[in-house]
């Protein structure tokens, strides 16, 4: 038996070389294919806005970026890391054939979070129906159409997720990324040449519908493209497993949803939507800068969880190294890029927007940071370290909360730049640390490939 183990260990030792340079392969090949789909879904995504802030106006925009802002951390909520389990689980259910667990596990997420997001979307209805009396009827509508999107959008990322498990870059960001905003625009074009006067919750609805359209097609082609092993398996439910590795997983995305939305939540709060719609255009143009790590991850996630489960820490730390440089490339670029024509393309989307361009720069200046430590969210998510990751982010939110409400009262939006870096800088600077002190990695541009570090 050892001498079974000896020679197994020597062909694994020995085929490391090869598997490096696949893995290697398939993250160029992954993410400069989900790169394209990125930076094609980031670009539309800006302009979906552009269009929606010069039509319904800076006051109105900035009620829907605060619907859509509240959205997407119940969203996150509602998924209860159900989305990055499926990640974290597929491929080891299809490395050892096991497609009826496949199939329960499409199922049966797919049912816990529809219940979920539906029920959260219902007491979302409530609570505005009981604390909204004194906002507009246009804010209560976009609210009530908002939750209403909840239970789309969330199996729009359930689809997502599953094509991220299969090792399908392109296709995962293909609808969400990609078809989505695309949508919205042509039915904001629709709607500009059909309705006299579009306002919060028309907009509100247009995103609803593309949502809707997107969800229909990412679920069809999900169903076109299911391996053909898995269709006749009889599901198995491995249910308490995916609800133990989702709470997990949960609490860290719940953290950094929340985190990455609370300086528009504290701006919305305090100075209230006519500054929050400037700024929001600031966030979403700032959002370029992290296009190329966006599309490295696509790929490096389930890798990640490939290698580390394999014992290929010089695998992980090549990966790492490669995305990280990646990562911090494209957002230098688009910081440069944004940095010089900021102003102007803020002043696209109307009167008054161009007052955010100081916390353009701000945010720019913080991804550029944050991207050179690498991905180190994925690095702790996706192996062991679940519970300190969102320790770690739960640290970065305390300080971007405090900081913000310490400086949004005087500083207005630049404030709510300063504590959304802030964050970013804290977290990810102490997740860095971990990473290397405890997997032995750096995760940074700095990193060696395949080298792994002294423990």
């Amino acid at each position: 038996m050892e001498a079974m183990n000896d020679t197994a260990a020597a062909r694994t030792i020995g085929s490391l070389p090869a598997l490096h340079a696949s893995s290697l392969q398939l993250l160029k090949r992954g993410a400069s294919g989900a790169f394209l789909v990125t930076i094609g879904g980031t670009g539309l995504s800006f302009l979906a806005n552009l269009v929606m802030a010069r039509v319904i106006g800076r006051h109105e925009f900035g009620v829907y970026a605060l619907m859509f802002s509240w959205v997407s951390v119940l969203a996150v909520i509602a998924q209860a890391g159900q989305d990055i389990s499926m990640i974290r689980l597929l491929p080891s259910y299809i490395r050892e054939g096991a497609w009826g667990k496949v199939r329960g596990l499409r199922r049966g997420v797919g049912m816990i979070v529809l219940a979920t997001s539906c029920c959260i979307a219902l007491g979302g209805c409530v609570v505005v129906h009981v604390l909204g009396a004194d906002q507009s009827a246009s804010w209560r509508h976009t609210f009530y159409i908002g939750f209403a999107m909840l239970p789309v959008l969330t199996q729009l990322q359930q689809s997502g997720a599953l094509h991220r498990a299969f090792k399908r870059p392109v296709v995962s960001g293909l609808y969400q990324t990609l078809g989505r905003p695309l949508l919205l625009i042509v039915l904001l074009g629709v709607l500009v040449s059909s309705v006299r006067e579009i306002d919060a919750p028309w907009a509100a609805a247009a995103s609803l519908a593309a949502a809707a359209l997107a969800l229909a097609g990412s679920a069809r082609h999900l169903q076109r493209s299911w391996p053909e092993a898995g269709r006749a398996a009889a599901p198995t439910y491995e249910i308490r497993r995916w609800l133990a590795v989702g709470s997990q997983m949960s609490m860290l995305s719940i953290i950094a949803v929340s985190g990455s939305r609370l300086d528009v939540l504290i701006l919305g709060a305090l100075m209230g939507p006519g500054d929050v719609g400037p700024y929001y255009a600031a966030v979403r143009m700032a959002g370029f800068a992290l296009f190329a790590q966006s599309a490295a991850n696509v790929v490096l996630a389930p890798m990640i969880a490939e290698r580390y489960d394999a014992h290929d820490m010089g695998g992980l730390q090549l990966v790492a190294t490669r995305a990280a440089r990646f990562s911090f490339a494209g957002a230098l670029a688009v910081s440069l890029g944004f940095g010089v024509a900021g102003h102007w393309l803020l002043g696209l989307f109307g009167p008054g927007f161009d007052a955010a361009y100081v916390p353009l720069l701000i945010l720019l200046c913080g991804y550029c940071a944050t991207t050179s430590l690498g991905e180190v969210g994925f690095m702790l998510s996706m192996t062991r370290f679940q519970r300190r990751a969102s320790m770690l982010v739960l640290v970065g939110v305390a300080a971007n909360a405090a900081v913000a409400w310490l400086l949004v009262p005087s500083l207005g939006a630049t404030g709510a730049a300063i504590g959304a870096v802030a964050s970013l800088l804290v977290w990810r600077g102490l997740a860095w640390r971990t990473v290397r002190a405890r997997l032995g990695i750096d995760p940074s541009i700095f990193g060696v490939p395949g080298k792994e570090l002294p423990r």
